[in-house]
This record gives C-alpha cells, structure tokens and sequence, in this order.
C-alpha cells in the first residue's frame, strides 16, 4: 500500500510488485506516472471515489494494452440521525450498496479501466481507542461508538460482494481493517486483506484498546542536556507529534529510566523537551532518555535510519524514506 504515485515508482524501481495507491490523484504528473508503471507491466491499482475521478483516470489510460485497475473507496463512518451525527473520517462519498453500484456502472463507460475492488477504512474503529488514559471521561463514549461500528461496517461490508456480483465485476481486492481494528476485520469472510501501519511497531496510542494487545517494538533515544531546577531534567529535542486530532496522546512518552513526566506546560518541544523526574533514576547529563512515539509516521519521518536490534547483536541499519533523500508530498 502507497501513499503517492510518486512512492509507488520508487517501489516499482525496486522490484515490488502489486501496488496500491490508497488515495485518489488527478494530477497530471501522478497520471503520467501511473501509465508509465502500467505500461512498463507493473500490478498497479488506485483508489478513486467520484466518476470525475474515473474519467480523468481512464483518459490517461486510453490506448494502453490493458486496462488500469481501480479500487473503489466506501465511506465506513457512523452516521445516525439521519446523518446529522457523523462519527468517523471524512473520506469517500460512497457510502451505501447502491453508490458503489452506481459507480460501477459507470466505469463501464471507459474502457481503459476496471474496476477490481473496494476499500472500506473504518477510522472510527480503528483509529479510537477506549480505554485511553488521556481522556477517560470520554473511553464510554468510545467503546459505545465503536461496538455500534463494528456491527455496522460487517453488515456494510458484507453486502459488496453482492454488488459486485449484480455488476457481473470480480472482486479481486477488498481492504479494510487498521491496527486498532485487525483481530476484528479479521472474522469477516468478505475481506481479503487487512491494512496495519502502526501496529508493526506498537506506537503509545495502540496501547489504549481494550481489544488488541502488542508488544512495543520501536523507541528513540534523546539526549539528556540540561536540569533547571532540582527533579528536573531536560532533553534536545524530541518534538516528533502524530496526526490527528491534537491531544496528548498524540506526543511522545518518556519510557526509560521509569519515573519520568512530560512537563504539561512545555510538552515536547522541536528543540528541547523537559521532564519532571518523580522517584525515579535521574539521567546524566550527556546520557540517553528512551521515548516511545504516537503513531508509525513519526520516527520516519524524522529519523535517516532504523537500528534493527535483535538478541542482544550489534545493530543493523535500515534507512527511512528520508534517509534516502526522499519525500512524496
């Protein structure tokens, strides 16, 4: 799974095969470089949710050898009261049985493309933890709308087989799932594929569900620089803040030595990060403070390598998109 077209060239000029480009593009550039990638017989696909989206795909495709391929994105969130409440991301207009065979039928109009699946995100199952320490009052509140979306995206999601089938398409990939929802999207028979990011490396804010369990995988280190006062200590850096919603489950979490706080009035800032030392180890100065981070992009984002440590043997490195140069926005 890709985000960018441009991401999907580079992992095409290194060999991988089978892509998906989860988000819609119409730039001409992306274009351009998805009918080179089809053209040069890379298994490419691309998320669309309009017919604007279709066209403007298909015309960019026409007189290619064979058909590019299409999934459809179908909005998960929870709408009730007659959609006045609307419970989830704000991603795709397609949101029932009948748009997705609505659109179907109209990609049946441009022939330079096809359309051979779905992608069904449930954000506010997978992205909305309930037991969450940083806002307690409202874990109720979220194991309510999650129990009632679990039930809801299983119904929805079973029914598009069903479509595809009136539509006489094959329903060669059907993504759904994320990291706080895996060991559910996982029962349904309907699914062939569950997408997990963060998951891989078991970031703070998947430790705040009451239905997934994983073991912390990645950390980073910051170094130890300056005390202010006595019980306090201050670290370079650390200012590495996740998507979403602002909050501060979405910070960093000093993990070692134990004993240690983010200050609420600072938090973690882009060139220095102080924390209250209550009954634990005070780190020396020039010394190293573990952190655990929000969510997967974080460290990537700001980190030129990965230390891969495995049974106590000297780290290898693995470099990160910006370790390569690299950065497809």
């Amino acid at each position: 799974m890709c985000y960018s077209a441009e991401e999907a060239a580079f992992l095409a000029a290194q060999k991988i095969d089978d892509l998906l480009v989860a988000y819609p593009t119409v730039q001409p550039s992306d274009l351009r470089l998805l009918r080179l990638m089809l053209d040069q017989g890379t298994r490419i696909a691309l998320v669309v949710d309009s017919p604007d989206q279709i066209e403007r795909v298909a015309g960019a495709m026409k007189g290619a050898a064979k058909p590019f391929r299409l999934l459809v994105e179908m909005d998960m969130s929870l709408r009730l009261l007659g959609g006045l409440l609307h419970l989830g991301v704000r991603r795709s207009p397609v949101r029932t049985p009948e748009d997705l065979a609505r659109l179907l039928e109209g990609s049946r109009k441009h022939p330079s493309v096809r359309v051979v699946g779905v992608m069904a995100y449930e954000a506010q199952v997978a992205g909305l933890g309930d037991r969450n320490p940083f806002k307690k009052l409202l874990n109720p509140i979220a194991a309510l709308v999650r129990n009632l979306s679990v039930k809801a995206v299983a119904a929805s999601r079973a029914k598009v087989p069903e479509v595809f089938k009136a539509a006489g398409l094959a329903l060669e990939v059907f993504n759904g799932g994320g990291t706080g929802s895996a060991n559910l999207a996982a029962s349904e028979a309907a699914l062939t594929e569950i997408t997990a990011g963060s998951g891989l490396l078991c970031s703070h804010l998947f430790d705040y569900y009451s239905n997934i369990r994983f073991e912390p995988a990645a950390f980073f280190a910051l170094q130890a620089v300056r005390s202010s006062d006595p019980g306090y200590v201050t670290c370079q850096g650390g200012g590495y803040i996740a998507s979403g919603e602002p909050g501060w489950d979405r910070v960093p979490v000093p993990c070692l030595p134990p004993g240690l706080e983010l200050v609420g009035a600072e938090g973690c800032g882009e060139v220095q990060t102080p924390l209250l030392v209550r009954g634990g180890i005070t780190p020396e100065l020039g010394g190293p403070v573990l952190f655990r981070h929000a969510k997967a992009g974080e460290l990537a984002e700001r980190f030129n390598d990965y230390l891969l440590v495995a049974e106590g043997k000297s780290p290898a490195r693995a470099k990160t998109y910006r370790g390569l140069g690299l950065c497809f926005f």
